[in-house]
């Protein structure tokens, strides 16, 4: 266990020992409504640990960690919600001697079911943005990686005729959609042969060659662009 982990469990310990104390030098009444009340304030704190884990646990970043906030915000609403609930059940407890204990478990389950459930409709949705974000960063390398290498080559070229085809590829790419996708992959693949082609030709500082696969990966990356922009 991590020490985030551990301090949860004693901050939760904390929690348990003060609210215990208050509750039992109360004098309120140890009827039935009673002990269901305080028997659900246990659940309640000592399920904040594993919501606490389902949160922060696996989260590998900074993304991840902001984004286990939500299913953390659920565990200590339910707490307080619990504790609010539980107080109320106590003095009714008190004041009504024959107060009905299935009203006390109807509530306290309802209160459980409902963190239950938001915790993990909360978690999934965790889940999901996480995959498209993951999607989003893998489907951006393509764009990305030619920008990196079409800069290279005007940077590390002294032929100013080159310099100037190379610039205008650079500028496509830098203007280019970054998000790659299914419709466009074969578009992709003719780019990179192309682009692949390119760098033969200049480092060959074949001027007339050059141009003229320049001229034809503009046309490639301007089809690739136009899809991208049809299948919007």
């Amino acid at each position: 266990m991590n020490k985030r982990g551990k301090q949860s469990i004693i901050v939760m310990g904390i929690i348990l020992v003060v609210f215990s104390v208050i509750v039992f030098v109360i004098p309120f009444r140890k009827g039935g409504t009673f002990w269901v009340a305080y028997t659900s304030e246990l659940l309640a704190i000592a399920l904040q640990i594993p919501v606490f884990k389902l949160a922060y646990d696996n989260a590998k970043d900074l993304n991840s960690k902001i984004l286990g906030f939500p299913v953390f915000r659920v565990g200590y609403i339910y707490l307080a919600v619990q504790t609010i609930a539980s107080i109320i059940l106590f003095a009714l407890g008190g004041i009504f001697e024959g107060f009905p204990i299935w009203v006390s478990l109807i509530v306290c389950m309802i209160i459980l079911a409902a963190a239950v459930i938001c915790s993990i409709a909360v978690d999934v949705a965790r889940e999901e943005v996480e995959k498209i974000g993951q999607a989003q960063k893998i489907d951006t390398e393509f764009i990305k990686l030619m920008r990196v290498k079409s800069q290279n080559l005007v940077n590390e070229n002294n032929n100013k005729k080159i310099i100037k085809s190379l610039e205008g590829i650079a500028e496509k790419f830098r203007y280019s959609d970054p998000v790659s996708s299914k419709g466009i992959a074969a578009s992709e693949t003719k780019i990179d042969i192309m682009f692949s082609e390119l760098e033969m030709a200049v480092n060959s500082n074949e001027t007339d060659k050059v141009e003229i696969i320049c001229g034809k990966l503009i046309t490639l990356i301007d089809s690739r662009n136009n899809i991208c922009k049809l299948n919007k």
